[in-house]
């Protein structure tokens, strides 16, 4: 019997051991996103796919919310002088930054780090057909208003 007893208390002991080696993911708070693809569909519109990390799980709204918390400036490559430029709008005398709104993954994840990938669909990803060249720069914020750091995809190509 006594052999038995020191059986389980090595066997418990030896769980303790690995569960308290075990390090549990931690990212910062404030959240950070990396550029993943680009999906271009028939017509003019596309997926921009990003991969994010968040220390505290507010990443999006809810699923009634609509506040934009995801945004794009899009940049079109001139023929002309070979660089890219922001598409200008001339009433609001500002660069074209779009804001959409990505839904939370779910409120379990509140307060604890996570991370995934978010596809959102640009309604139009281009001012003109005739651009081929474009380049996106994204940022996002989190329910405490933490911006992101702002990414800036490689040149994307599109029939």
């Amino acid at each position: 019997m006594n052999s038995l007893f020191f059986k389980y208390l090595l066997l418990g002991a030896c769980g303790f051991i690995l569960i308290s080696c075990v390090k549990k993911t931690s990212y910062p708070t404030v959240p950070e996103i990396e550029y993943q693809a680009f999906y271009p569909y028939a017509g003019d519109s596309a997926d921009i796919q990003i991969k994010f990390t968040d220390g505290d799980g507010d990443i999006g709204g809810g699923e009634t919310d609509s506040t934009r918390n995801f945004w794009v400036t899009y940049y079109y490559k001139d023929t002309v002088t070979q660089k890219y430029t922001a598409y200008y709008i001339a009433q609001k005398n500002d660069t074209l930054r779009t804001g959409y709104a990505i839904k939370a993954p779910g409120d379990a994840y509140k307060g604890k780090p996570i991370s995934g990938e978010v596809n959102v669909r640009l309604q139009q990803m281009r001012h003109s057909k005739k651009v081929k060249s474009l380049k996106y720069v994204i940022y996002l914020f989190d329910a405490a208003g933490n911006k992101s750091n702002v990414v800036t995809t490689p040149e994307i190509s599109v029939p």
